[in-house]
C-alpha cells in the first residue's frame, strides 16, 4: 500500500470509500447519502488537498482530505453548503453547525481534514502514512494548525488520533462526537 496524490479518475472510488466508511444511514437514506458526499468528500476532491491509499494495482482503499485555510476555502464550499441546505432542515442545521465550528477554530486551527480507510486496510501503518503525508504537506505550506471531528462510537480512531499527537478540543457529550486539533 502506498500514498499518492488524488487524481480525478479516482473520484468514484473516493466517493465509494466515503460512503462505505460512513454511517448506515448515509448508505441507505438518499438524502443523507447526498449530504455525506457534499459535506465530506466532493468539495475536498475539487478544491482541497487529497491523498489516496492505493494498492499495487492502483485501486484506492482510503484517503485523507483537507483544506489548508478555512477562510479561503469557505467561499469555495458555499455552493456545496447551499445544496446541503436544500436537502432538508436537518441537513441545513448540520452544515451550519460544522461551518460555525470551523469558523470558531480558524484562528488557531485554520485547516481541517477528513480521513477514511476501508476496514480491511486499517492498521499496519496505513492511517499513519496518510495522515503524515497530509500533515507534512500542510506544514510545508505554512499551515499553523488543523482540526477535525470523530464519531462518538469510533473509539479505535480516537486512540489513533491521540497516538498521532492530536489533542481533544471538546468534551465528548452523549450522542455527539469528538473534535481534535494539532498546532505546528
Amino acid at each position: 500500500m502506498k500514498v499518492v496524490p488524488y487524481t480525478p479518475e479516482h473520484k468514484d472510488e473516493m466517493r465509494a470509500i466515503c460512503l462505505a466508511t460512513a454511517s448506515e444511514r448515509a448508505r441507505t437514506d438518499p438524502k443523507h447519502t447526498e449530504f455525506t458526499l457534499l459535506m465530506y468528500c466532493d468539495p475536498y476532491l475539487e478544491h482541497g488537498l487529497a491523498f489516496m491509499l492505493v494498492d499495487d494495482d492502483g485501486v484506492a482503499h482510503g484517503y485523507v482530505l483537507g483544506c489548508e485555510d478555512f477562510e479561503s476555502w469557505k467561499p469555495l464550499f458555499e455552493p456545496y453548503a447551499q445544496k446541503i441546505r436544500a436537502i432538508s432542515p436537518e441537513q441545513a442545521a448540520r452544515v451550519d453547525e460544522e461551518l460555525a465550528y470551523f469558523e470558531e477554530k480558524a484562528g488557531t486551527y485554520p485547516a481541517h481534514l477528513h480521513i477514511d480507510i476501508e476496514e480491511p486496510y486499517t492498521g499496519g501503518g496505513n492511517g499513519r502514512r496518510l495522515m503524515e503525508t497530509l500533515l507534512d504537506t500542510m506544514r510545508a505550506h505554512g499551515v499553523k494548525g488543523v482540526t477535525f471531528g470523530a464519531a462518538p462510537n469510533n473509539t479505535r480512531a480516537v486512540g489513533f488520533y491521540e497516538h498521532m499527537g492530536f489533542v481533544q478540543l471538546t468534551e465528548h457529550k452523549e450522542g455527539e462526537g469528538y473534535s481534535f486539533g494539532m498546532t505546528f
